[in-house]
C-alpha cells in the first residue's frame, strides 16, 4: 500500500491541533483572509471563508484548515477588521461557517477608545486574551504583540509560522493590576480588588518595573499607556472630563514625572531636591488625585485632549 504524498504546504491535522491545545478561542486579523490565494479556494473571492461557500478545490491553505479544525472542535473565533461595515457584519451573522465566527470587532474603533483590538476581541468571546490563539499578518502588527496573547501565529498567504519574538503584552492579571495602580490604588486595595495577596500584587508590579527598565511605578504605568500595552478606556471613564486649572509649574512637574526620576524632575523644573517632595504632594492634591501615579496618568490622558480643544478654538 502506497503512502499518500504530503501536502505541499505542510501542517497535518496533528500539527494544527498542537496550536489549538489549551486555546479557548482564536483571534484572527481579517487581513490574513485578504491575503489568501484564490487558487486555494473554490471561488475567486478571498473572503470565501467568511461567506461559507462550499468546499475549496484541492488542499486548502493551513490557515483555512486551522479554522475549519477549530470549528469542528467548537473553538470560537473572533475576527478583527480595521472597520466593520454592514457587508462584513452581515456575512458574519448570516453566512458564517457554523461554530467558527462568534464575534467581530473594529480595530479602528478600539484604537479610538484607547483599547487593544485583540484584547477586545477576546472579551467579546467572553475569554481572557492569554487563553486565545492570535493569527495575524507577517509581520505582526504592534497591537497583536501588545495584546497579552501567549501564542501568536503569523500568516503569509495562508501559510502559518510561529511568532519567534518574545511577546511583550500584559496578561490579564498584570493588566488588571496596572489599571488599578494607574487609578491610585495601593498594593493593599489592589490586592483586595483582585482577590490576591499583597505580596503577589507588589511582586507583579516589581516585575513590570524591571521588564520596562524603570525604578518606580509612575514611569512604568506611563510607559504602559504610551506604548499601548495598557487599555485606557476604563481609565478615561474614571477620570474627570478635563484637567482643572493648574499653575504652569504644577503641570510641568506632573508631566516630567511620566518620563523622569524625581531628582531629574527637580533639576528640570528648577526646584531644590529638598523641596521637590512637598511640591509633588501639593501637585497631587491640586489635581485631586489619590496618588502621584494617578495624578500623572490624569495629566497624560487629559492634557492632550485639552490641547487639542484649545488648538481647535484658535
Amino acid at each position: 500500500m502506497s503512502t499518500p504524498p504530503p501536502s505541499d504546504d505542510g501542517l497535518a491535522a496533528r500539527d494544527l491541533d498542537r496550536h489549538l491545545i489549551n486555546r479557548a478561542g482564536i483571534l484572527v486579523d481579517s487581513r490574513t483572509l485578504d491575503e489568501l490565494p484564490a487558487t486555494r479556494l473554490s471561488g475567486t473571492s478571498p473572503v470565501l471563508l467568511a461567506t461559507g461557500t462550499p468546499v475549496p478545490t484541492g488542499v486548502p491553505a493551513p490557515l483555512l484548515r486551522l479554522l475549519m479544525r477549530a470549528g469542528s472542535m467548537a473553538i470560537p473565533c473572533a475576527l478583527i477588521a480595521e472597520r466593520l461595515g454592514p457587508q462584513l457584519t452581515g456575512m458574519l451573522i448570516t453566512q458564517r461557517i457554523p461554530n467558527v465566527w462568534s464575534a467581530s470587532v473594529s480595530a479602528a474603533e478600539q484604537r479610538e477608545r484607547g483599547a487593544n483590538a485583540y484584547r477586545a476581541a477576546a472579551h467579546a468571546l467572553g475569554l481572557s486574551v492569554d487563553t486565545c490563539l492570535v493569527i495575524t499578518t507577517d509581520p505582526a502588527p504592534p497591537a497583536a504583540k501588545a495584546s497579552g496573547a501567549r501564542r501568536v501565529l503569523l500568516s503569509r498567504t495562508g501559510v502559518l509560522s510561529t511568532y519567534a519574538t518574545a511577546i511583550t503584552g500584559l496578561n490579564e492579571y498584570e493588566h488588571a493590576l496596572a489599571q488599578l495602580i494607574a487609578l491610585g490604588h495601593t498594593y493593599e486595595s489592589a490586592a483586595e480588588e483582585l482577590g490576591c495577596s499583597i505580596p503577589k500584587a507588589s511582586n507583579t508590579m516589581f516585575r513590570l518595573m524591571r521588564r520596562h527598565g524603570r525604578s518606580d511605578r509612575t514611569r512604568t504605568i506611563a510607559d504602559l499607556i504610551t506604548t499601548g500595552l495598557l487599555d485606557t478606556t476604563e481609565l478615561r471613564a474614571e477620570l474627570p472630563d478635563k484637567l482643572p486649572d493648574l499653575p504652569p509649574r504644577v503641570l510641568k512637574v506632573l508631566t516630567l514625572l511620566a518620563t523622569h526620576e524625581v531628582r531629574t524632575v527637580a533639576r528640570l523644573a528648577g526646584i531644590s531636591q529638598d523641596t521637590i517632595g512637598s511640591v509633588i504632594t501639593r501637585a497631587v492634591t491640586a489635581i485631586g488625585a489619590r496618588s502621584r501615579t494617578h495624578a500623572v496618568v490624569t495629566v497624560l490622558l487629559l492634557s492632550r485632549s485639552d490641547l487639542a480643544e484649545s488648538d481647535g478654538g484658535r
